[in-house]
């Protein structure tokens, strides 16, 4: 597909058209023992709810960890320019936000703006009254935000309501700094094998894997065909190459990355929307079959070829353990040059920069390789077409809490109508978090790579969605993702039985959840 020549916000439409989605877990580097990092700047007497003047301290719940710190620089600049204390909290890393959420929401500072991953946590806010339904504010300026809204990307249940302002946009992939190609392959040819990479088959992917693999323990000149295209390593090590300990960053420890984001690839299979999934019929499910097969073969190739911060990793209680490979170290890995390739999206670009901002600058994605094929996709795509792609969503929405005064809900509004302000979206949502605005056109400067990144993925149309989400609540990441964690990333060898047998579970366990609720 040619890049449209029209407002990107149209071409975001179109890619989310009809989905109506949810996102990634949060992650902070700095997290707190109780998953709560509490980045605040009030004055003095914030807790009894009102700040300098007599102004109210406004509570916010920052569900989106790796912006923490950019997160409370903002709140500052809020603060300085209104005179409005606020008070933010981030979740920590590796934290699921439901529960920190609903403790902020129990104590005697419940958050007058808090966040909610799309469909499937909606309910829970909206039954309980707690989320405030947008189209009912009667300030101008926000109703005209609020209408605003692309109806594709309005967290609602019946196309009325509407009860958040989008976070963002995101994408995930593999994760790759192009000076490392160019260091294993010879200057200059990040290029053509990044242009390779981004369309070639699963077994094109492994086969390259595999001799990055073999030349990490003896290098030499051999040769690998990518796309058609043969390349050839450098005969000794150089530049970052030395670094290498295996091929791939993982957190084992974070079951969201292959109980949630992993697995969607094989759900796009099947369901197009979080919506559809939400709706997802038994025989439906039992189509999972041979993409969820799919799915352990994939991440049965990964875990196979992990680099650590010490050297080649290999399956077993380690992999598991949140001291050698949780979120953080997985970013130190891929930073650090030690693996190629880390499955993460572009929230994870200001840690990487933490890390390395060389690093984070040269990063582009390719996409998740999943052997599926033809006769598995029951969505319109073709195998090939399905791993040329990325998940490009709407992660995350801000939500305002309807049962906080009227004046606290006035000022939760005030701040999301001055995020929304042209300058403000430029600071410190493009800027500052590295994100890509829900509502953006197509003169936006990306100045985030991996952003970039993800904007030339939605203007060639090779996007998937976040069917995952529309799975009943905990079942990618507490369900499954445990599963995995605990019976097989510790155990040695998998075969075909055992891809079998997590599919049958993480069907079983849909169909069970499902028919719970």
């Amino acid at each position: 597909m040619k890049p449209c020549k029209k407002a990107l916000a149209l071409l975001l439409m179109t890619v989310l058209m009809t989905t109506l989605a949810a996102g990634c877990k949060s992650k902070d580097q700095n997290n707190s023992s109780s998953g709560i990092s509490d980045n605040s700047q009030v004055s003095e007497n914030s807790g009894t709810g009102t700040g300098n003047n007599d102004k109210p301290t406004l509570y916010i719940f920052n569900s989106k960890g790796e912006n923490a710190n950019e997160f409370e620089a903002m709140c500052k600049a809020y603060t300085a320019e209104t005179g409005v204390p606020t008070k933010p909290f981030s979740v920590g890393a590796g934290t699921d936000a439901s529960e920190p959420l609903r403790a902020q929401m129990n104590s005697n500072t419940p958050p007058a703006i808090f966040s909610i991953m799309g469909v499937k946590e909606l309910p829970e806010w909206q039954q309980s009254g707690t989320a405030l339904d947008l189209t009912t504010v009667e300030d101008s300026e926000f109703k005209s935000i609020v209408e605003g809204i692309p109806e594709n990307m309005r967290l609602t249940t019946d196309g009325k309501a509407s009860y958040g302002i989008p976070f963002n946009v995101e994408g995930y992939g593999y994760m790759v700094d192009s000076q490392m190609l160019d260091d294993l392959f010879g200057a200059n040819s990040h290029e053509a094998l990044l242009k390779d990479l981004r369309t070639c088959s699963y077994e094109d992917f492994t086969k390259l894997c595999e001799a990055i693999d073999q030349y990490v323990a003896t290098p030499s000149a051999a040769k690998v065909t990518v796309n058609g295209n043969e390349y050839t390593f450098q005969a000794e090590k150089t530049g970052l190459a030395k670094n290498l300990t295996g091929v791939f960053a993982f957190a084992g420890s974070e079951k969201w990355t292959y109980g949630d984001h992993a697995i969607n690839i094989a759900i796009n299979t099947v369901f197009s929307t979080p919506i559809e999934a939400a709706d997802a019929k038994d025989e439906q499910l039992d189509q999972l079959k041979e993409p969820f097969i799919a799915y352990a073969e994939m991440l049965d190739f990964v875990t196979q070829h992990v680099g650590g911060l010490k050297g080649h990793a290999s399956r077993g209680r380690d992999l598991i353990n949140a001291s050698s490979f949780g979120y953080d170290q997985s970013i130190q890995m891929y930073a650090d040059s030690n693996a190629v390739f880390l499955q993460q999206g572009n929230w994870a670009s200001s840690n990487v920069g933490k890390v390395n901002q060389d690093v984070a600058n040269r990063s582009s994605f390719i996409p998740l390789k999943c052997p599926v094929t033809d006769d598995m996709i029951k969505t319109g795509k073709t195998a090939e077409e399905f791993n040329s792609s990325i998940p490009v969503y709407v992660p995350n929405f801000y939500a305002v809490n309807a049962k906080v005064s009227e004046e606290i809900q006035q000022e939760a509004i005030n701040f999301l109508k001055w995020m929304q302000k042209t300058e403000n979206v430029n600071t410190y949502i493009v800027g500052m978090f590295k994100a890509v605005p829900y509502n953006a056109s197509e003169d936006i400067e990306m100045e985030d790579a991996l952003g970039s990144s993800i904007m030339s993925y939605v203007k060639e149309g090779r996007t998937l969605s976040d069917p995952y989400n529309g799975a009943p609540a905990s079942w990618s990441s507490e369900v499954v993702g445990k599963q995995l964690m605990e019976q097989y990333l510790i155990k040695e060898q998998w075969n075909e039985n055992d891809y079998s047998a997590i599919a049958d579970f993480a069907i079983s366990k849909w169909k069970e959840m499902k028919n719970a609720q």
